[in-house]
């Protein structure tokens, strides 16, 4: 089944956890740019797939989430975008997931007026990427962490572009604030997901920032107005600074409760009987995508996995 297919059909679709920080405890330095190791240290890479996989997950996302063109420049790795996806794509492969999704970044800078960032120069570094990925063979593709709707918009439809044919999710990164949930650049849940729908995004939803008690208020407003796949990476809690690093605080069992607490309110009453012959709701986890963000490890994903078995949501 292809990964459209399964985020349609249920059940739930299992991402993976957090990658950087993964990389960081297996010695990456500070400073270094992930995407450097993808190209020079791939069994780490790989390492960090196949715990990801061993612990349930469905798809792992590639080591590339720094690789416009853009922000490679910066991490002294000019000219090297395409090579990149492709690295990070046979990457994930070996690994052995069932779905290999291409990870795609924002560019580190910011659009006028905020910022000097051209859109003209955003959108060639994200063709190049899609046209890479694309050959590379991913089975989607996935815009993350990005705070500002216009980016988002701008790389929704380069990889639409230039890899056609291929499944674009886009996830937003939200602050809570009194009146609801914003971007740092002003963009409203209720506005932005439908946007991204009607542009041709084939799941929406939200990464980073918010803990998983968070996202289960966010996805109950985004279900209000978006009824297409929605896909869900919260943070492992909220971060504290110990020696210079950050320390998420969130045991896996609750991030856990709250992610398949979110799957669950979705499942429809009907039922069919599943290839064990237990009774399963029809659609069960049908539409959603869960994994993690920062702070999130194999421990996380075990355990959701775990917890959306019991409710028979996979």
């Amino acid at each position: 089944m292809s990964f459209a297919g399964r985020l349609a059909r249920g059940p739930v679709v299992l991402l993976d956890g957090a990658m950087g920080s993964m990389l960081m405890a297996r010695g990456l330095p500070p400073g270094v740019a992930p995407e450097r190791w993808t190209l020079e240290r791939g069994d780490e890479i790989v390492a960090v797939h196949r715990a990801y996989v061993d612990a349930g997950s469905d798809a792992v996302q590639t080591g590339s989430f720094g690789a416009h063109p853009l922000r490679l420049a910066a991490a002294g790795l000019a000219g090297r975008a395409g090579e990149v996806a492709t690295v990070a794509t046979a990457l994930a492969r070996e690994a052995g997931a069932r779905y290999v999704i291409g990870n795609v970044g924002p560019t580190g800078e910011y659009l006028p007026p905020v910022g000097r960032g051209e859109p003209e120069v955003f959108r060639r570094g994200f063709l190049e990427l899609g046209r890479a990925f694309a050959a590379a063979g991913v089975d989607a593709l996935h815009v993350e962490t990005m705070s500002d709707l216009a980016e988002a918009q701008i790389a929704l439809a380069a990889l639409l572009e230039s890899a056609p044919g291929i499944p674009v999710c886009v996830s937003l990164t939200f602050e809570h604030k009194p009146r609801g949930f914003f971007t740092v650049m002003g963009n409203r849940l209720e506005e932005a997901l439908p946007a991204l729908g009607a542009a041709g995004a084939t799941a929406v939803g939200a990464n980073c920032t918010l803990t998983s008690a968070g996202f289960r208020a966010l996805a109950g407003i985004a279900r209000q107005v978006w009824d297409g796949p929605l896909l869900l990476q919260p943070n492992a809690g909220r971060p504290s600074l110990t020696q210079g690093q950050a320390v998420y605080d969130q045991l896996p069992e609750e991030f856990a409760a709250d992610l398949a607490g979110i799957a669950a309110s979705a499942v429809t009453e009907s039922s069919e009987v599943s290839a064990t012959g237990a009774a399963r709701p029809v659609g069960a986890g049908a539409n959603l995508a869960v994994g993690g963000c920062c702070g999130t490890d194999p421990r996380f994903i075990a355990a959701l996995a775990a917890e959306l078995a019991e409710r028979r949501l996979r």
